[in-house]
């Protein structure tokens, strides 16, 4: 179950009438994750596709780079115990997520270095028809139904290059929701490099580095893009394409890989 209702007095001020009624609104609950016995981190999430969820998110974070690198997961009571296939330094991570947010609201010109960003470039050729992306975006929109429901969650979906459906979410995270599609192709074997991550949600530095580690090589979103998400989008090698709405939509980085007419890609 991923909604629970409340009762709630609706007050009209038009006709200045109060009702009590019922509402639905989206769940959200804790899970911790423990990789190799210890605390990692813990996470607010939409109790579905917990696995999923864990998954991409080692994958977005650098932490594994495949399957290989995942010797076993278990998810019990929302807690995740995470088995690698070798040690990690945990506190070395938490470090660089600090410094990520820190580099991402000021001073430098990416949140990580140039060559780590260079290390992460993805040169894959595939090209996605205009159309393509808006029928994709009008697809994610139809199947959000827990935020028509509630208001209260962000959608990712994971997609061809040609519009076939490989994986959707709903989460009160935007974050979560697209680990939860990364988590889920990776998990069935998706080559990632002929893929488009599909979103609600506006396009942060961490957002698009999550994309990038995954291999992905556009991402097309109904919100816009902060600075930080075009620089490292621009860095990495990923098409960026925002407001995706009606028939427009805005191309930030490597227009390259989207056909905007009939006879040959951009």
């Amino acid at each position: 179950m991923v909604t629970s209702t409340v009762k709630i007095i609706r007050f009209d001020l038009k006709v200045g009438i109060e009702e009590i009624r019922e509402d639905t609104v989206a769940l959200d609950e804790a899970i911790c994750i423990f990789i190799n016995g210890e605390y990692y981190r813990t996470m607010i999430t939409t109790p579905a596709m917990l696995k999923e969820l864990v998954v991409g998110h080692l994958l977005g974070e650098g932490i594994i780079h495949s399957l290989d690198d995942l010797k076993e997961i278990e998810i019990k009571l929302m807690k995740a115990y995470v088995e690698l296939d070798g040690e990690v330094d945990l506190d070395l991570i938490g470090r660089s997520k600090v410094e990520l947010i820190t580099t991402a609201c000021g001073s430098l010109s990416t949140p990580l270095g140039e060559r780590e960003l260079k290390s992460l470039a993805i040169g894959s050729d595939v090209h996605v028809k205009a159309e393509t992306i808006l029928d994709m975006v009008r697809e994610l929109n139809l199947r959000s139904k827990v935020y028509r429901r509630t208001g209260g969650t962000h959608c990712a979906m994971l997609a061809t290059a040609k519009g076939g459906i490989l994986a959707f979410s709903e989460d009160v995270g935007r974050h979560n929701a697209v680990d939860k599609v990364i988590g889920a192709g990776l998990l069935d074997g998706v080559n990632f490099g002929e893929c488009v991550l599909v979103s609600s949600g506006r396009q942060s530095s961490e957002i698009v580095l999550k994309v990038a580690r995954s291999g992905i090589p556009i991402i097309a979103s109904v919100a816009g893009p902060l600075e930080s998400g075009i620089r490292v989008a621009e860095a990495t090698g990923i098409t960026l394409v925002c407001f995706v709405r009606g028939v427009r939509m805005n191309i930030y980085t490597h227009q390259r890989r989207i056909i905007t007419c009939e006879d040959s890609p951009a």
